[in-house]
């Protein structure tokens, strides 16, 4: 048990703890948040492996000449190859750094270079800290949760810019492909899902710490209640040997970052994955403090997030997702489908027979997607979009912008441009992408 905030610091390098309820109890959100910062500081500062960008090495170069070897075994700090980019760049603190994943595809991660911790707050404790999908100790099965998230898998293939980044675009003469982490936007969009959420902004975290959310409103609002349970706020310690990769037990912390929807971008968003029975609690390298709620610091925090539009904007896929005429109580043939991916021990007879005894979930026949007016509406604004998108990005190695260049213009090059006009005829060639190749069988349909 901490008996006080002086006696923490000497943890900070270790991290082999657990949260236990027990933690210290700060006056306010502020004062937790200002002295998890000044740890951060210095934990980062005392990190040898942040303070030198670790060396490299082609994969490929292991088994080259020596010559060759000697000449272009290191990759370049500042470079698409170099896979650590995320903490090593020139990139202002806001940006996505574009970072070259183990699958060949890109993320566009929140910058790390200034970070040593991410964040998450909560309004009060939980000794079992679950993702939502996990929170019912009765349910062993989530078909009727899951198959939602996946009705909602087809709604966003249907998006032309989901399209054309799974695709892969061309920059300075190279096609670049990019994830669509759809498991985490499920996340961020009213699905259940075996993540939580993290961020790399401590400020979205405050906000997460101080408000109560009203699903039927789809609404936040300040905490005023002084009574009210010590809120928390969770900081994880990010190692760059350690993180980023599935652990033994299965469980991973993974990248959202900024998706073609924008709530993970503005949330500068973080997802870690658990196991049925994993309490995020236990994380080792995971530590938090509480704190006493205060009314008027919830309100301050609700203004500045403007009662959280700031990191809920208004886009095409929450209308779709809330509209009230969208029926809860049947799926379509397609997310049947879409659930069989990665369910291969059912059949579509199985599930859908399920769903109707277990659930009452019927099964329709239409296809879900975003309708001609949702489309209209993102086309309208499409090129504003983009431009505010790449506005977000840092391209490691970009040095002469020629890249960059090529992004911004990729709405007026013939071959995209079926993304950003309206009636624009296309041919597209699943097969050339990741999601697309992989759903071909329900999309071509």
């Amino acid at each position: 048990m901490l008996t006080g905030k002086d006696e923490v610091f000497c943890e900070i390098n270790n991290f082999y703890t657990m949260v236990t309820g027990e933690e210290y109890i700060f006056e306010n959100i502020y004062e937790a948040r200002d002295y998890i910062l000044s740890m951060e500081s210095k934990a980062l500062q005392s990190d040898s492996h942040r303070s030198t960008a670790p060396i490299c090495m082609h994969p490929t170069m292991f088994n080259a000449p020596f010559e060759e070897f000697k000449k272009d075994a290191f990759i370049p700090t500042d470079s698409l190859d170099y896979p650590l980019s995320a903490y090593y760049n020139n990139a202002d603190d806001c940006k996505f750094i574009m970072t070259k994943l183990q699958s060949g595809r890109y993320s566009l991660k929140p910058n790390l270079k200034n970070r040593k911790f991410l964040f998450r707050g909560e309004t009060e404790f939980h000794p079992q800290c679950s993702p939502n999908l996990f929170r019912d100790p009765q349910k062993k099965y989530y078909l009727d949760s899951m198959i939602h998230g996946d009705e909602m898998v087809r709604v966003i293939l249907s998006h032309p810019l989901v399209q054309l980044l799974d695709l892969g675009i061309k920059l300075n003469g190279v096609v670049y492909k990019f994830e669509m982490n759809l498991y985490g936007l499920l996340q961020h969009y009213y699905n259940k899902s075996s993540l939580l959420d993290l961020t790399s902004n401590i400020d979205v975290a405050l906000f997460f710490a101080t408000q109560k959310y009203d699903w039927r409103l789809d609404k936040y609002t300040p905490i005023t209640d002084t009574n009210h349970k010590y809120g928390v706020l969770y900081y994880y310690n990010i190692d760059i040997n350690r993180d980023f990769q599935q652990q033994p037990n299965g469980e991973q912390l993974s990248t959202i970052g900024l998706q073609v929807f924008p709530r993970s971008g503005r949330q500068k968003g973080f997802l870690y994955q658990l196991n049925r029975n994993g309490n995020f609690n236990s994380l080792p390298h995971l530590n938090a403090f509480f704190f006493k709620h205060n009314a008027k610091i919830a309100q301050e925090i609700s203004e500045r997030m403007n009662s959280g539009e700031e990191l809920f904007p208004n886009d095409i896929l929450k209308s779709h997702w809330r509209n009230p005429s969208r029926r809860t109580d049947i799926v379509s043939k397609d997310a049947i489908m879409i659930n069989l991916t990665r369910n291969p021990n059912e059949t579509f007879e199985s599930i859908e027979s399920k769903l109707k005894q277990e659930y009452s979930i019927l099964t329709g026949d239409y296809i879900p997607m975003l309708t001609e007016d949702e489309l209209h509406e993102y086309y309208d604004t499409a090129y504003a979009y983009w431009e505010e998108f790449c506005n977000q990005i840092y391209i490691p190695g970009d040095i002469d912008g020629r890249m960059m260049n090529d992004l911004r213009n990729i709405p007026n090059n013939p071959e995209y441009e079926w993304a950003f006009k309206e009636n624009i005829q296309s041919k597209i060639n699943y097969d050339q992408g990741y999601l697309l190749r992989m759903y071909k069988h329900i999309l071509k349909r």
